[in-house]
């Protein structure tokens, strides 16, 4: 694994066609460590480059923001996003927050623990760093993208509001906005993702477990509360959304909005405050003399009848974040 370090203000042409030749020469693999310095605090992040993009095109970026205690390898680990990338030609970036040690977090306004407590910049770190990574990879700015879960989707929201102009779009996982947020009156597409069931980021709203890492008396507002206000932000007209179902989970779409700036929420059912994947079912409906009927019919009758959910549950959370992003691109 490669490391690299550099300032924060832009090099010249030249020294920055070095150095990449240097790192191509010296880097044989496609993920490194990069570190810049922004507003004199040295700063990290994870960056997986496939191996198999076309010299000289420019290709979309994900951003990807951990959850408080965690960092950019757990992010990176847990999502599965670089196996997406080598197969859709993207680069994906996990930033570090800050913290001690490897336990990190995000200064998203009303949480979390340490960036919260010390009040650390991190939206200057991320222009920052969205400066380098379009200066120095082949990253289309029009198809820059945030993804984060947990604290990381709270500062995801974050983003949206602070940069509307540098985001095509962002999909917070396990987030929350706050009272007092004020939205940018900028169309950001946005697909919101959410276990009904989570109790550190209640989905109705309040406190939850992240109450004593909030450093503030206020609580979160629900998930219906955060869908309206974006649905209002990206000026979008439709009454009720269109639904369908993977699963267990609900999809709710309101695309009827400025700029084909659609506004959709994923409920997960009885999904908890976790990244959510598809796992095998452990109903005891399997157990029941109903279940034989099904598990002996035809395979064509099958087709028909079966609800699936039965036998699994959840979604790909990174997949459908990735079919969101690729349908999004700035103007």
């Amino acid at each position: 694994m490669c490391s690299r370090m550099w300032e924060a203000q832009r090099p010249s042409a030249a020294l920055v066609l070095i150095l990449l030749v240097l790192a191509v020469a010296v880097c044989a693999a496609a993920s490194e460590r990069i570190e810049i310095t922004a507003e004199d605090v040295t700063r990290a992040a994870w960056v997986h480059v496939p191996e198999t993009l076309e010299e000289g095109v420019s290709v979309p970026l994900v951003l990807a923001f951990h959850g408080s205690t965690w960092n950019g390898r757990m992010m990176e680990d847990v999502t599965g996003l670089d196996a997406i990338a080598d197969r859709e030609r993207f680069i994906v970036v996990y930033p570090d927050g800050t913290g001690p040690g490897d336990i990190l977090s995000w200064n998203a306004g009303y949480c979390c623990s340490h960036a919260l407590d010390q009040g650390v910049d991190d939206l200057t770190f991320v222009r920052a760093l969205l400066d380098f990574l379009t200066d120095n990879y082949p990253i289309d700015s029009n198809r820059v993208y945030a993804t984060g879960f947990s604290n990381g989707g709270m500062f995801t929201y974050a983003l949206a509001i602070a940069f509307p102009d540098r985001f095509a779009a962002v999909a917070p996982v396990a987030g929350a906005m706050y009272p007092g947020q004020a939205l940018p009156g900028i169309p950001v597409p946005i697909l919101i993702i959410h276990g009904t069931s989570d109790a550190v980021v209640p989905y109705d709203g309040g406190w939850g477990a992240l109450g004593p890492l909030s450093g503030r008396t206020i609580p979160m507002l629900s998930v219906r509360d955060a869908v309206d206000l974006w649905k209002s932000n990206n000026g979008c007209t439709q009454d009720s959304p269109v639904i369908t179902r993977e699963r267990d989970a609900r999809i709710e779409t309101y695309a009827d909005c400025d700029g084909l700036s659609e506004v959709t929420l994923i409920s997960v059912v009885d999904g908890r405050h976790e990244w959510p994947t598809v796992s095998a079912n452990t109903s005891d409906f399997l157990l029941t003399d109903d279940a034989a009927g099904f598990l002996t019919a035809p395979s064509d009758d099958l087709t028909d009848t079966v609800d699936w959910a039965l036998f699994e549950s959840g979604i790909e959370a990174s997949e459908v974040i990735w079919e969101f992003f690729s349908q999004h691109a700035r103007s």
